[in-house]
């Protein structure tokens, strides 16, 4: 037995822990992992690929699968009634300040900032001119949400209460949590005209019940936007998951709420596990407010390693050893912070610009979407990822296989009947990082990553070709064109958050009226009755809106009375 539990041991750092960091392609041997755990699943006819044949990434070839991901067409919103109020053209804004903004308070909580903070960047830097979004953060990331204006942290007795939410969450039986919740927020809940959750998944619900439980005068809920950034079971005891995911479904179709994912891969992982088809509502990072500029030209920073462990220091510094004359230095993540402790450490000392020094970022993927990738790429930093993404970017909090046990299938009732069949799904998106990988799924999935989809992100096949692309690859023309891409991205972006707000306008009764006060253009006016307006009818006439009669007459009513 000894001599197995010798060689079991080796093979386990030879394959990397979680199958991810892989000496293997790196060395000067005849083998390669893919070779191996190919043979694995071939059950024992021998098969001699040490590569995955023709395997490439989509952002290799540009960023049109990246945008198709971002399309909204074919997803829960797009069956949803459109805002009735055509957009302006450039230029046509109202001006800063101006009172005829619409007005809109939201209500946030989250216990990760991340994804609230991409609304609150979004939407108050790029809307603020015809828009008044007033956001009430509510997040316990106590430093993460200071990166936000407005800061986002809660705080006094929101931010006990909620860590109470938080720390009790995953015993108390939900209808108990949830009527805690009712009683100590629906006082502030109900002066907000959105309420917004995100991470995690599991407070949406919480939201929901509360909007049940206290419809307005008329029955009608409040609006909720969940923006979802990491699975969404996670938090969610295991005998309340059926009746979590039947209330987090039915969420996602009322049209009184938006729900959308911040990355491709969680919006797929939605679809295989509800049948739900949610949108994507990308990550940008601007919060980070620098550009690259590699002042540190002959250092290169190399990302914390997650769950590819601190074997690739050691290796990164043989290589080096072993060529003195090489010019480049690379400094690790960890060293930036506490390089002797072993937990979660916050540094605010740390800034974005002096990250934006170095002359490149070295990637060691540990899940398919991490934020420091975003924000290095809004810096517009060449970024250096394992080409092998099948073993690399698959593992991560987005795809634990605990969180994947589960399957919400169509059955009986309105809303349960109208999911995707389970054969018109794609394959099980989750991966369990201590058994046999699946190497067919691992290929297929490996697409979706940001890793992939993002176009001109550097790969290399091993540690040599690392360090040989990072002093013979164009630098500045790289990060030139990653800036080309997220300027073009961030116009779809802008436009997409717009869409947002003015759903969630239309949803707010009194804003005929208010629009009219203020004096707002006609044309400008969203329609009462007959919200259902066609993509056709708008894109035939962007300048016009549809009003039915009695939106007519309630303008008419209005304007005398003003």
């Amino acid at each position: 037995v000894q001599p197995g539990l010798r060689y079991t041991y080796m093979a386990r750092h030879l394959l990397g822990h979680y199958h991810s960091f892989v000496f293997l392609e790196s060395s000067s041997w005849p083998v390669s992992s893919f070779l191996i755990l190919v043979n694995f699943n071939s059950g024992g006819n021998w098969v001699p690929l040490t590569a995955a044949p023709e395997y490439s990434h989509p952002g290799q070839f540009g960023p049109g699968f990246y945008y198709e991901r971002l399309m909204w067409l074919g997803t829960e919103e797009a069956a949803k009634a459109v805002p009735s109020v055509a957009f302006r053209l450039p230029g046509e804004g109202r001006l800063r300040g101006s009172p005829s903004r619409p007005h809109l308070v939201v209500w946030q909580f989250c216990i990760h900032a991340s994804t609230a903070g991409e609304a609150v960047t979004m939407i108050t830097r790029f809307l603020h001119d015809d828009y008044n979004v007033e956001f009430r953060g509510n997040s316990l990331a106590t430093k993460m949400c200071r990166n936000y204006r407005p800061m986002l942290c809660a705080e006094g007795r929101n931010f006990e209460f909620l860590g109470w939410v938080y720390k009790v969450g995953s015993d108390m039986p939900f209808p108990k949590l949830s009527k805690a919740f009712r009683q100590e927020m629906m006082p502030q809940l109900s002066r907000a005209d959105v309420w917004m959750c995100s991470i995690p998944a599991v407070w949406c619900w919480l939201l929901w019940d509360a909007a049940q439980t206290h419809p307005d005068a008329l029955g009608r809920t409040t609006p909720i936007f969940a923006y979802l950034g990491l699975p969404i079971l996670q938090h969610v005891q295991r005998h309340e998951r059926s009746a979590f995911l039947e209330a987090f479904v039915a969420l996602g179709k009322s049209e009184r709420n938006i729900m959308a994912a911040n990355n491709a891969y969680l919006a797929e992982e939605v679809a295989w596990q509800t049948g739900l088809r949610v949108p994507t509502l990308r990550i940008h990072g601007l919060h980070t407010n620098v550009t690259y500029l590699p002042l540190r030209n002959s250092e290169v920073l190399i990302s914390r390693p997650g769950t590819s462990g601190g074997w690739q220091e050691c290796i990164l510094n043989r290589f080096v050893d072993a060529n003195p004359d090489y010019a480049l230095r690379f400094v690790q993540f960890t060293d930036l912070l506490d390089p002797y402790t072993i937990e979660e450490v916050y540094n605010d000392t740390l800034s974005y610009q002096s990250l934006s020094h170095y002359r490149a970022v070295v990637a060691f993927p540990y899940d398919t979407s991490l934020m420091f990738f975003w924000e290095f790429y809004s810096m517009n930093m060449p970024t250096f990822v394992p080409f092998q993404l099948w073993h690399w970017g698959i593992f991560g909090q987005h795809t634990r296989p605990d969180l994947g046990e589960l399957q919400l299938l169509p059955g009986r009732g309105p809303v349960l009947s109208t999911l995707t069949p389970e054969e018109d799904r794609m394959p099980n998106p989750f991966f369990d990082g201590f058994g046999a990988l699946d190497l067919q799924r691992a290929i297929f999935w490996s697409k979706y990553t940001d890793w992939a989809m993002f176009p001109h992100v550097q790969y290399f096949k091993s540690l040599s070709d690392l360090m040989s692309q990072l002093v013979t690859v164009d630098l500045q023309a790289v990060s030139a064109a990653m800036k080309n891409f997220n300027e073009e991205c961030l116009v779809k972006s802008a436009a997409t958050w717009r869409y947002v707000v003015e759903r969630f306008l239309d949803l707010q009764p009194g804003l005929l009226t208010r629009a009219v006060l203020g004096r707002v253009p006609c044309a400008e006016v969203p329609t009462l009755e007959g919200r259902r307006i066609s993509r056709a009818s708008h894109a035939r006439h962007p300048r016009t809106s549809s009003f039915s009669k009695a939106s007519r007459r309630a303008l008419a009513q209005a304007a005398e009375q003003s």
